[in-house]
């Protein structure tokens, strides 16, 4: 006979909307303690224990999302989807089911890139983790084992019940046309400039040390102006000149909150301001000193059927229809095998839920 333990979970896997699957998921759990008062107890292959503490949290969890207090109703539907999500990773585990860690980076990557087109910007690996973290308030390593979790029992679901999930996937173009009809306006740019610039790190600079860098950079500018010196020359001498650096800032939009705490907004005014091709003179943000030549201007406008996402992304609206659509049919699809796995596992396990302690 397996010991009792103690589960680590994340998100159920069942509770409320099906589509919290394959979305990121958010959770502020508490692991659950030897102490702690048991709710249920659940026996597939091995007993598990369900306690008081993991049932508050994700009722605080999900009264946060929501931004009410839960019926004792919605909480029993906690409960009943934490069971759930207990059976479906203790019969995946009697599957042989497993995830591999290709499996898990393409994962990933999605959804990298749904926050990059939710923000608005492009995050590198290492801004998406610092992202997770700050959203969660979970270290990066028990986000990814709740994403293991996650897919294995996804995987599990799609494998046992795949007569469910033929042809689901399939999207005409009329579907698509019809989408892009009703919610055109929804799919809009922004006013955004990019641009190159030459810059000087003001953190943690003295006066006298900014005074410096700004008659540097003045003497740069007037270099460019007089034609002595090319913005592209000055780009290169930053490589090898430790006292200012050179980058490719992307696009920034307008009316960006975060853009506007760490640059501000009368540095952002002075950019939409100017020209494609225009170079500035020197600017100061909040962070830095900058010299600035814009590379590409663009009007808020909204976006045609093949139309980028983002400038110089490669989805382009008609594929995040199609995707959005495949997506809601392949949901109905995990509701309705979810559903019958779940009523087979709960007619098979050994469930005990001990109502004295169930807190509502």
């Amino acid at each position: 006979m397996s010991e009792s333990r103690f589960p680590r979970r994340g998100t159920p896997f069942a509770a409320f909307p099906v589509a919290i699957v394959l979305i990121l998921i958010v959770a502020a759990t508490a692991p659950a303690q030897v102490l702690d008062r048991p709710v249920a107890v659940v026996r597939l292959v091995e007993t598990v224990n369900i306690g008081r503490r993991e049932v508050d949290a994700q009722v605080a969890l999900f009264e946060q999302q929501i931004g009410r207090a839960l019926q004792p109703a919605e909480k029993q539907q906690i409960l009943e989807a934490l069971i759930n999500d207990e059976l479906l990773l203790q019969a995946a585990s009697r599957a042989g089911v497993r995830v591999t860690q290709e499996e898990i980076r393409n994962y990933l990557a999605v959804q990298r890139q749904q926050w990059s087109q939710a923000l608005g910007v492009t995050l590198s690996e290492e801004q998406f983790r610092l992202q997770v973290e700050q959203q969660t308030g979970r270290p990066w390593v028990d986000f990814l084992e709740d994403v293991t979790d996650e897919l294995i029992k996804l995987k599990y679901v799609r494998q046992r019940e795949s007569r469910l999930f033929e042809g689901v996937m399939s999207v005409s173009e009329a579907e698509i046309q019809s989408f892009y009809d009703e919610q055109a306006t929804s799919f809009t740019n922004p006013a955004m400039v990019s641009f190159r610039h030459v810059y000087v790190d003001l953190r943690g600079k003295t006066d006298q040390e900014r005074q410096a860098a700004r008659a540097s950079l003045e003497a740069y500018r007037r270099q460019i102006r007089s034609g002595a010196l090319t913005f592209e020359q000055l780009e290169r001498r930053a490589v090898d000149d430790a006292a200012i650096s050179a980058d490719n800032f992307g696009y920034l939009m307008r009316n960006d909150p975060r853009s506007q705490q760490l640059l501000g907004r009368s540095f952002i005014e002075a950019l939409f301001g100017l020209s494609e091709g225009d170079i500035a003179g020197v600017l100061e943000s909040n962070v830095a000193l900058h010299i600035v030549l814009v590379t590409d201007r663009r009007s808020a406008r909204i976006l045609s059927l093949d139309d980028p996402i983002l400038p110089g992304q490669n989805v382009t609206v008609r594929q995040q229809i199609r995707n959005l659509l495949a997506n809601q049919k392949e949901q109905q699809a995990l509701g309705r095998a979810v559903e019958k796995i779940v009523g087979d596992l709960r007619a098979e396990a050994e469930i005990t839920v001990f109502e004295s302690n169930v807190p509502w």
